[in-house]
């Protein structure tokens, strides 16, 4: 069985009323804000994070609670409302192959929507009616604009830090999925070993899902719309390159400041690129990822039906062996 067929397995049913139900937020009676919507609806990805909201929560109960679906529309208006942000913030013109909304309206408009996305997920964790949902949900918004703040303030660093690496995809991308696994662990009445089980499965999952992110970015992808070496033009150094460099006798030194103030020549770009791919950058990532994937394992709770950790399995295995 593949590792679609063996995620959704335990939670078939439930996933089809998800979809129906954040469908359903993506209409307005205003006809501006409703062509908006539709563009965007058009454009979800493979709502990652509401499966881990489901799964953990099928896991812990049979018949899992109306605020698990609020929850989970949460989680991926957090996660639309933040791509478009950062669509904005690093003028991208796709996403995922398509056109961003910045690209297709312009950056007031994608800001706006961003906003608005935003604001439906408040409204959906409202509707949990759960503080302690509400309370995170609103805290996570806040640690993931950190993330990326983080994020740009390293351009002014010289040198390359794994720890920093991994504090800052923690607060831009592990974050939300932790929250996927803790909030529903709790909206379903887990023990505390229980959801400090499921937050150390969902931060695992969000840094795999990173990495892999950016080992992807050093091979060309007609899906994503995103040429080789995208984050080095950006000045992002991440830890395919991280690695490679730093384990390297050579000075990099005037390389990497001109990848972070961002005036590298495309050679400069070029040769930090070859060099990570023939020095054992991607093989290092890739070896993180699987030493990643044994912890999260190892993390879940002991009592679990044989299907759901085959589920949770085959969840790692779909983040870690992607190709978009």
């Amino acid at each position: 069985m593949d590792n679609n067929k063996q995620i959704f397995l335990p939670i078939e049913s439930e996933f089809n009323e998800f979809k129906s139900m954040y469908s359903s937020l993506f209409s307005s009676t205003n006809p501006a804000v409703d062509l908006l919507l539709r563009f965007l609806l058009q454009r979800n990805g493979k709502m990652m994070r509401p499966v881990l909201v489901l799964l953990v929560a099928k896991s812990l109960c049979n018949d899992i609670p109306a605020g698990i679906y609020h929850l989970a529309s949460a989680v991926e208006l957090v996660h639309q409302g933040s791509l478009i942000h950062d669509d904005v913030v690093d003028e991208s013109e796709t996403r995922r192959g398509k056109t961003s909304a910045n690209a297709a309206f312009d950056n007031r408009l994608a800001v706006l929507l961003g906003d608005y996305i935003v604001s439906k997920s408040l409204q959906e964790v409202i509707a949990t009616r759960n503080m302690d949902c509400v309370n995170a949900i609103s805290a996570l918004i806040g640690t993931l604009s950190e993330g990326e703040i983080t994020q740009l303030d390293v351009l002014n660093s010289d040198t390359l830090s794994e720890d920093a690496y991994f504090d800052i995809i923690t607060g831009k991308t592990a974050s939300l999925f932790a929250a996927c696994t803790t909030l529903s662990a709790i909206l379903c009445g887990a023990t505390p070993d229980q959801v400090e089980s499921f937050r150390t499965y969902g931060t695992i999952a969000g840094l795999c899902f990173q990495i892999m992110d950016d080992i992807l970015d050093y091979h060309e992808s007609k899906e994503t719309g995103k040429p080789s070496g995208n984050d080095l033009k950006e000045g992002k150094f991440t830890l395919p390159a991280i690695y490679a460099l730093n384990n390297s006798s050579r000075d990099w030194t005037k390389h990497i400041k001109a990848i972070r103030n961002l005036t590298a020549t495309p050679q400069q770009i070029q040769e930090v690129t070859e060099y990570t791919l023939s020095n054992g950058g991607i093989d290092y990532a890739i070896q993180k990822m699987q030493e990643l994937k044994t912890k999260a394992l190892n993390a879940l709770p002991t009592q679990m039906e044989e299907t759901f950790r085959s589920a949770f399995t085959s969840y790692l295995e779909l983040i870690i062996n992607r190709s978009k």
